[in-house]
């Protein structure tokens, strides 16, 4: 899909660049000083070895965008990228681009929906070992979602689903399995019904659902204060996808794509939460927020990349060190804290020990597999709460699984 770009430089930071066929753009492994990049006109494709998650994400036409993850994760380029036709480029700065995008809804929503896919692509090549990905929508599944959540004791989660089942076979006028799931509702015993969005900004509390695996609905939201856990269901086992602080933006994929919730969001914890609509994303969120909005997905991008490397470290101990270093790394460019000061200080996630696993891509968990682990003198490990007394300790646990540049990587023996 080709967009025409009407580029109004309103800042002299901002400028066009030219490259000439053949020339190389970026280079991989090279540090981002910073930078944007919109293509304006020409084709940018990528030329590395670097595994190509999604054919759509190695070429770049006129509307496509690079630059965002390096540039905010303050990390090197994953790939090289050379013009394949002579090339121009919009430059933007990074501290820029809240107010550029602001200005360019257009052009926002397409990086938006960019990014999206290349998010969910590594979403779902960290599932694809576990459970299949469809897109299509199956009303039913919210039934047998609900028979689950109620197998696991999460009545909120369960009655939800079951409520999320009705409405759409009322809104549909299709009896389906209406009776099943009034059946379930008696069963499962619960009040809780789905949360009622009377203002855009709600205060939730713990255990609150915010969305369900397989329910149809494009809402994102960005989480102002507290904690929100992304799960699915495999193999009748909560797979934690991610869990959220302040600041993160998630249900963006739903928007783009108008397809069925690929997990679920559960509160954890007080918080605040803002729900936006894809009608109202641009009047309700003002310049900070919008760069905030990308700096999370980029991040999570990013981490979602770590995640893939993880996941391939043949030790169960290796891999959860791993996540933790890698979830503190994430936190330090989220919060701006130096290297010194984050070596000098502890790090709190509020993370259960089987969700960490999970996490980790442990779904059983075996405590002798893990046990140097669990008897770690740097780590408190509580019922809802894991705490690294030192970064420091967790690198050298690492060795050689962690760069110069303090990336995770596969061990070369």
């Amino acid at each position: 899909m080709s967009l025409t770009l009407s580029i109004v430089v309103f800042e002299e930071d901002i400028k066009t660049v030219h490259y000439p066929k053949g020339a190389a753009v970026v280079v991989q492994n090279a540090v981002n000083p910073g930078l944007f990049f919109i293509v304006r006109s020409g084709r940018v494709v990528v030329d590395s070895e670097h595994i190509q998650i999604d054919h759509e994400l190695s070429v770049y036409e006129p509307g496509d965008s690079f630059g965002l993850v390096s540039a905010l994760t303050e990390h090197h380029y994953l790939v090289t990228l050379f013009a394949q036709t002579d090339v121009e480029l919009v430059q933007v700065p990074i501290r820029l681009l809240g107010s550029y995008l602001k200005e360019h809804k257009e052009l926002a929503m397409k990086i938006l929906g960019l990014y999206s896919r290349e998010l969910r692509a590594l979403q779902k090549n960290l599932s694809k070992a576990n459970k299949p990905i469809d897109r299509e929508y199956h009303p039913e599944k919210l039934l047998a979602n609900a028979k689950i959540y109620l197998e696991w004791g999460n009545l909120n989660l369960a009655a939800y689903s079951a409520h999320k089942y009705l409405d759409w076979a009322k809104e549909s006028g299709t009896p389906g399995l209406v009776q099943e799931a009034e059946r379930m509702l008696i069963d499962i015993k619960s009040t809780y019904k789905p949360i009622e969005w009377k203002t855009q900004k709600n205060s939730l509390q713990s255990g609150d659902v915010l969305f369900v695996e397989s329910e149809k609905s494009n809402e994102i939201y960005v989480i102002l204060d507290g904690n929100v856990k992304l799960f699915s269901i495999v193999r009748g086992f909560e797979y934690v996808i991610d869990v959220l602080g302040p600041g993160e933006i998630f249900g963006e994929m739903s928007l783009i794509d108008n397809a069925p919730r690929m997990a679920s969001a559960l509160v954890e914890g007080n918080a605040l939460i803002l729900r936006v609509t894809s009608e109202n994303l641009f009047e309700s969120v003002g310049e900070s927020l919008l760069q905030k909005i990308f700096e999370s997905i980029a991040r999570r991008i990013w981490f979602s990349h770590q995640r893939l490397i993880i996941l391939r470290i043949k030790s169960p101990v290796t891999r959860l060190y791993a996540f933790l270093y890698n979830s503190i790394r994430d936190r330090d460019i989220r919060q701006g804290r130096n290297l010194t000061e984050s070596l000098n200080m502890q790090h709190s996630f509020y993370l259960r020990l089987d969700e960490l696993c999970s996490l980790c891509g442990i779904i059983k968990i075996k405590s002798e597999s893990i046990q140097e682990f669990l008897s770690d003198s740097n780590l408190i490990i509580e019922k809802d709460k894991i705490t690294v007394k030192s970064r420091k300790r967790i690198e050298e646990k690492l060795g050689q699984n962690k760069s110069k540049e303090g990336q995770i990587t596969l061990k070369v023996v």
